[in-house]
């Protein structure tokens, strides 16, 4: 078992390092936004093992896509005047 879990492991982190040289292309401000979302599928990666799948790559960008969800659901949650008694709601721009 441990070996199956090293080697998705070892997957992910391949993939993360082919995709960690795209960001090097971008400026300064976009790679560290890009390279803060690449350590995101690392909080993953005990769910990866679990799949056993060859399609790492789409488990790593549905980490992604998870982690930034939470992001948007707990800035709405902080926006919902309901959830925050006495607290101004978010305004746009």
């Amino acid at each position: 078992m441990g070996h199956t879990v090293s080697s998705q492991r070892m997957r992910v982190d391949y993939v993360l390092n082919e995709l960690k040289s795209f960001g090097q292309a971008m400026c300064r401000e976009d790679r560290r936004v890009y390279e803060r979302m690449l350590k995101e599928p690392l909080k993953h990666v005990g769910a990866v093992s679990y799949a056993s799948s060859l399609d790492v790559w789409a488990f790593v960008l549905l980490s992604i896509l998870l982690e930034q969800e939470k992001r948007i659901r707990k800035l709405e949650e902080q926006c919902d005047p309901s959830t925050h008694a006495g607290e101004r709601p978010c305004r746009p721009g």
